[in-house]
């Protein structure tokens, strides 16, 4: 048993010094080992978790009030609320379906009004929760802002989000459509090469999309000190992640929605599990930016001693002499 335990411990020194071997060897590498000690440092779930809930309450709200507008404008184009549909279901994967979207839209005097109220109250928490919970993973020095400019800035944090994730769904979808047209226009038929366009499309244009809303988190809402180039870095980690995200959420989402366990709160709990999926995500690349380009000091190196006081140097050639300070006399 003691050499099992030999052998365990052997294995984790050598682990740990491949470690330290590659983290000075690939400065990437010692980035996103310095990417999760902050995240796990600064409790990433616990962060993401308030920002779960408060997002949670202002979700009904935005749906509600972007389909009441769009009901305005997509009232008689059939196809254009169908590719909007779709990218709705697409941006929210398994849980969309389960909305009875057409209805919200049908009615959107009355869901125009509530999801305005609504989003608010909630989205205004759900902002003041992220730019906590940013502040928090960047490890800020910086102040906070009185209570009215803070709820300013917070409400044209929540006006350019919600405009964004407005965006990344119209974008989306009517992006793949418009390629279809076109596609249809040109006779170019249904072949590979056409379909992977069409899916290039769709993958680009939402990739630009969410890109633009991981800048405004980024950059607006946290009040960052990094430089625009390392913003830009970062949201382009997180638009790419997002993107992985959504399609690997499809099967989970799906798993949880078919649990009969969950019932009729199935809809609830897989949204809740998706809020809370994309802000871990947020909370990961926020900290990935906030390490970008910090290293630490490296340790000093150990000078032995052997009780002898060096000699002191002899000066340079040309080099001034030192001048002796009187006896008593402080330096």
């Amino acid at each position: 048993m003691a050499g099992l335990s030999k052998r365990i411990e052997a294995a984790k020194a050598w682990g740990r010094r491949r470690v330290e071997y590659w983290r000075v060897r690939r400065p990437s590498v010692d980035h996103w080992i310095r990417t999760v000690q902050r995240y796990q440092l600064q409790s990433g779930d616990r962060l993401a978790g308030a920002v779960t809930y408060f997002a949670f309450l202002s979700f009904f709200p935005l749906i509600a009030l972007a389909y009441a507008l769009l009901g305005y404008v997509l009232s008689n184009d059939q196809s254009a609320t169908e590719a909007l549909n779709k990218a709705v279901a697409e941006q929210v994967p398994g849980v969309a379906d389960r909305l009875d979207i057409n209805a919200i839209a049908t009615a959107k005097a009355t869901a125009g009004i509530i999801g305005l109220l609504g989003l608010l109250y909630a989205g205004l928490g759900a902002v003041d929760a992220l730019r906590g919970a940013l502040r928090e993973m960047s490890m800020t020095t910086a102040p906070p802002l009185d209570f009215v400019r803070g709820k300013l800035r917070d409400l044209a944090s929540l006006v350019m989000l919600g405009a964004a994730m407005l965006a990344s769904v119209v974008v989306t979808g009517f992006a793949t459509q418009a390629t279809a047209v076109v596609a249809r226009f040109l006779g170019l038929g249904d072949t590979p090469v056409n379909v992977a366009l069409l899916f290039l499309a769709g993958l680009g244009a939402s990739l630009a999309a969410d890109w633009l809303l991981f800048v405004i988190v980024l950059g607006w809402v946290a009040r960052p000190t990094q430089p625009f180039r390392v913003i830009a870095k970062g949201a382009l980690l997180g638009a790419v992640g997002f993107g992985a995200l959504k399609q690997l959420a499809g099967l989970l989402l799906g798993a949880t929605l078919s649990n009969p366990l969950y019932g009729t709160f199935a809809v609830i709990v897989g949204l809740l599990l998706w809020i809370n999926l994309s802000a871990r995500l947020v909370m990961y690349v926020a900290s990935w930016t906030a390490t970008a380009g910090y290293s630490p000091p490296p340790s000093p190196s150990p000078i032995p001693s052997n009780g002898v006081a060096a000699e002191p140097a002899e000066p340079a050639e040309g080099a001034p002499a030192a001048r002796s300070l009187p006896e008593g006399t402080g330096a």
